[in-house]
């Protein structure tokens, strides 16, 4: 790729060549927003605004989505509803312009210095999700604020699922794949020759976000979980966790006593116990238990780290969350720390209603 000498027509350029081949894919795939003419009118404009903030952010300038940004899209979000135009189009759009971003960032970051080209991307690819989830989540609000009117839905019950859902699964997502490029960068800067693909995870971290908002939005149920709850911990936490931090986890019992949706719920749950361990404990060693019987399942996340002066810090957003999923299944949740101790999560869920708990 040759650079043009005035960087503003090279920009330029690059904007208008990603913008073609975004709505290339859209229309190989038969996507109605590249379809309709009015409705790609929108579509390319906020093509363009998300494609400008990254090629400046990668060329170094400061740059912070608009809150007009997310007024508009909330905006486009309640015109869309009315429109019929079905979410699951819009979060298709926003996958395929990840991908073409991508693709256009990695082209343009070619072209940088070697000693800034790599933290320059990292930065960039940050600005990418803030840019298109800004803007999804504000489009959500709009959308589903005319199907709540419409339905008659609007409960207190209602929202504080959906809040729980994009906290853990989008939320938690984004947050695996952040925390991968953090570690990435790291082990890049001290030489280190990591086993695991960083980027590759966060890849399948941001992949897991579009394929939930896209069964979410489209009102089924997630099937998240492709294996064994075992599999599924030691794969999240190889791909969040840094050295020294060690984890162990078991499973006794079997795991065909756990109702599909009570055993999603738990893994959200462990999972959230995890990146609280990850992000906050400075623990040498985690340990998870997991233990299922006829009549109930225990859990238990113990770690060594600093620890709580007071067990009521932690109730944040995740804990939050934790604790409306553990009573949703008619369980119980306790947090046990002390300062300097370590911090210990344990759970108990019946089993004979959890069936009827989760609905």
């Amino acid at each position: 790729m040759e650079l043009s000498a005035d960087p503003a027509i090279e920009r330029s350029r690059l904007i208008d060549s990603s913008v073609a081949r975004y709505a290339e894919v859209l229309r190989t795939s038969a996507n109605p927003l590249v379809l309709r003419p009015d409705l790609w009118a929108s579509c390319e404009r906020q093509g363009r605004q998300i494609l400008g903030e990254c090629i400046a952010t990668l060329h170094g300038t400061s740059v912070q989505v608009a809150a007009e940004a997310e007024l508009t899209s909330m905006a486009l979000g309640v015109q869309r509803s009315f429109e019929k135009v079905s979410p699951i189009d819009s979060v298709h759009a926003a996958r395929v312009l990840f991908d073409v971003a991508v693709e256009t960032m990695t082209e343009a970051a070619a072209q940088l210095p070697a000693e800034v080209a790599l933290s320059r991307f990292l930065t960039a690819v940050r600005m990418l999700h803030r840019s298109i989830f800004a803007r999804v989540s504000a489009a959500a609000i709009g959308y589903e604020s005319v199907t709540l009117r419409d339905v008659g839905q609007a409960s207190t019950a209602r929202r504080h699922q959906l809040a729980r859902d994009l906290h853990d699964h989008i939320g938690s997502s984004i947050s695996l794949a952040l925390r991968c490029l953090d570690l990435y960068t790291m082990e890049q800067a001290k030489g280190v020759d990591s086993t695991r693909d960083r980027l590759q995870d966060a890849r399948q971290a941001l992949r897991d976000v579009f394929s939930f908002t896209r069964t979410m939005v489209s009102g089924l149920r997630v099937n998240e979980l492709h294996d064994g709850l075992k599999e599924e911990i030691d794969a999240y936490s190889a791909a969040a966790s840094d050295r020294p931090a060690e984890v162990f986890s078991r499973i006794d019992g079997d795991e065909s006593w756990l109702p599909e949706q009570t055993r999603q719920e738990l893994f959200l749950v462990v999972r959230e116990a995890l990146r609280n361990a990850f992000a906050h404990a400075g623990a040498g060693r985690i340990d998870i238990l997991v233990s299922v019987f006829p009549d109930a399942a225990h859990a238990t996340i113990t770690d060594d780290g600093v620890g709580l002066p007071h067990p009521r810090d932690g109730d944040g957003t995740g804990l939050t969350a934790m604790r409306q999923r553990v009573t949703a299944l008619d369980g119980t949740l306790e947090l046990i720390s002390e300062p300097g101790r370590g911090t210990r999560v344990q759970l108990r869920i019946p089993l004979d209603s959890a069936g009827t708990a989760c609905g």
